[in-house]
């Protein structure tokens, strides 16, 4: 369905860039493309060109269609610039490695993706209202990584954590106030403790020997209760350990390696998740790509006045 062009011809007919300083190419002349994706795309149309009339008519009828409605073709550019490189971001996502600010582009390229299937829809084009049908704007995905990914993510390294979004598990919630709000939490335990004792002069301190702990003025050692373990006895004062001053210690002492740890869990599952979408997703990128090239040649022919051959 292609014209074979062997590499010698691409050569002499200086299709593409061979690195000659001073000198565009064919191919640099005529590209009007505003993605990655389109660029590439692009490219291979070049290098094979169409044989079959019934394919090639279907591309001048989107470009026609494009050249018809200024303020569609418009509307139609700014989406399709704002979507990223998504044959990239799908490799990565494949291959185990994609970053987390590539999944809060990804969810941005998928939100204009509907933008701009709804726009296609609502023109009087059918050359259009082809395009739009091919385009599955994988909403299921979408809210995923809207769910799960903060909108600007601390790190772009999953390693470093603060990637994953609130909300997610209530673990990690619970984790990231310990580590966060370490003495508010404390003193809450104080306050509460000062309450049910009815000891004013509490104190919650720490050391490497017993962790945290309450320390009790002798002249009040009669009110602690039986559930707290004395770990040391001063002169003027006793030392306390309780069984939750223990495990809020175990929390803060280990939450930030619980936090790093359970981010990696939920990204790793967010990456397993999305690579069950990675067909539809080059179908998608595909069909983008196929629209940025032909809005392109809609361009250059509004500037070089070129017109429809029949």
């Amino acid at each position: 369905e292609s014209v074979w062009i062997d590499k010698f011809t691409i050569r002499n007919l200086e299709l593409f860039p061979q690195g000659e300083s001073g000198k565009r190419s064919f191919v640099e002349v005529i590209d009007r493309t505003l993605t990655p994706m389109g660029g590439r795309m692009l490219r291979r149309w070049v290098a094979m060109p169409l044989r079959v009339k019934e394919r090639i008519e279907r591309r001048h009828d989107v470009v026609q269609a494009i050249m018809e409605d200024g303020d569609v073709a418009e509307a139609l550019r700014r989406e399709v610039a704002s979507i990223g490189d998504v044959e990239r971001m799908a490799s990565r996502i494949a291959a185990g490695r994609i970053l987390p600010r590539e999944f809060v582009q990804l969810k941005s390229s998928l939100t204009a993706m509907e933008t701009l299937k709804a726009l296609m829809d609502s023109t009087s084009s059918d050359a259009l209202h082809v395009i739009a049908a091919e385009i599955n704007p994988l909403t299921e995905l979408r809210d995923m990584l809207e769910k799960t990914i903060y909108p600007d993510p601390a790190n772009n390294q999953i390693q470093k954590g603060g990637v994953i979004a609130d909300g997610v598990s209530a673990e990690l919630d619970d984790l990231r106030r310990v580590a966060t709000h370490g003495k508010e939490v404390l003193q809450q335990i104080l306050e509460r403790e000062t309450e049910a004792t009815g000891i004013p002069s509490l104190k919650i301190s720490y050391n490497n020997v017993f962790g945290y702990y309450i320390e009790v003025r002798n002249t009040h050692k009669d009110k602690v209760p039986e559930s707290w373990i004395r770990k040391q006895t001063l002169t003027a004062a006793e030392r306390y350990i309780t069984s939750e001053l223990k495990e809020y210690e175990e929390k803060i002492l280990g939450a930030q390696d619980r936090i790093l740890t359970l981010e990696m869990e939920i990204y790793t599952a967010l990456m397993q998740y999305a690579a069950r979408y990675l067909k539809p997703l080059l179908a998608d990128a595909a069909t983008v790509a196929r629209l940025d090239c032909l809005q392109g040649f809609a361009r250059q022919a509004e500037e070089c006045r070129y017109v429809r051959p029949t």
